[in-house]
């Protein structure tokens, strides 16, 4: 018995985060490098490429496509030993360019000013991953898409934070469309599930919970309160006949159990005296 929540990987935060040494540059050229710097000789000679792309990260650009086709200017190697190619001023990142470390696998195309990020600019990470935004001094702000193996995310970031109205669209055939604070789903939204129902109410930390409406699959409908995900607390159950009073929900074995009651019933205990309904449902609210 019991609710079965969403997971944590539906309320994960869609915050940016960038290598920290994404402000640090240097312009290697023949006439730069030292004696001491022997062990880049070869690269700040011979920098012709920002290097081999991680598999994962070489079939998204694959995919998607250069952000700038037509990139042209100059490498930079970076204290981090991360490469920049693109166009610069007074040896600095200034305009169209691409970053890759090597090393982390990460790869970073974007529009800097004065050695920061001002402008579009799309990261993608070594797992697979992608953030495609706007930028305003290396920090994420305005509109952007967040994309991964089990989902999109499209809205709008402040401060490298999704904040406000956004949509997410799940790889298992779920949608919300709704409110985000602090990179998470929270505050009022719509959530359209793969099984076929469909939630309109308020929401916290990724789950229904509040109030709201839930519409099955077959038209009938629960308007009332809800706990982590499940029905719980008092409601309306319309169908033929609408029914008022107290409400539980579980769900095991492709069905939800929704269970009745006249009075108020704080917990579910089992062989209480109550009223069962069941729906299948091929799949839970996740």
């Amino acid at each position: 018995m019991g609710c079965v929540s969403t997971k944590d990987q539906h309320i994960k935060q869609f915050n940016i985060k960038l290598p920290e040494s994404i402000n640090q540059t240097t312009l290697q050229t023949d006439l730069d490098l030292s004696d001491s710097q022997d062990q880049y000789m070869q690269i700040g000679m011979n920098l012709s490429s920002i290097g081999e792309l991680n598999p994962k990260v070489y079939l998204v650009l694959q995919e998607l496509g250069d952000l700038f086709p037509n990139l042209s200017g100059q490498y930079l190697l970076m204290p981090d030993q991360s490469i920049y190619f693109g166009q610069t001023l007074n040896g600095k990142r200034n305009g169209q360019g691409k970053q890759h470390w090597q090393k982390e696998g990460n790869l970073l195309e974007g529009i800097w000013i004065d050695n920061q990020l001002n402008g579009r600019a799309r990261m993608i990470y070594p797992n697979g991953d992608y953030f495609d935004g706007d930028f305003i001094n290396n920090v994420a702000n305005g509109l952007g898409k967040f994309v991964n193996s089990r989902k999109e995310v499209r809205g709008f970031w402040i401060n490298n934070k999704l904040i406000g109205e956004g949509t997410e669209i799940r790889k298992n055939g779920t949608i919300y469309t709704g409110q985000f604070q602090d990179g998470k789903i929270h505050g009022q939204g719509k959530f359209e599930f793969a099984n076929g129902c469909v939630y309109k109410g308020n929401v916290h930390k990724g789950k229904m919970h509040g109030n709201g409406e839930l519409i099955f699959n077959d038209k009938t409908r629960y308007i009332g309160e809800f706990r982590n995900n499940c029905i719980q607390g008092r409601g309306i159950y319309e169908a033929s006949t609408p029914i008022h009073g107290w409400f539980h929900s579980k769900y095991e074995n492709q069905t939800m159990f929704l269970y009745f009651f006249r009075q108020e019933t704080p917990v579910l205990i089992d062989h209480q005296d109550c009223t069962l309904i069941q729906k299948q449902l091929s799949t839970f609210f996740d």
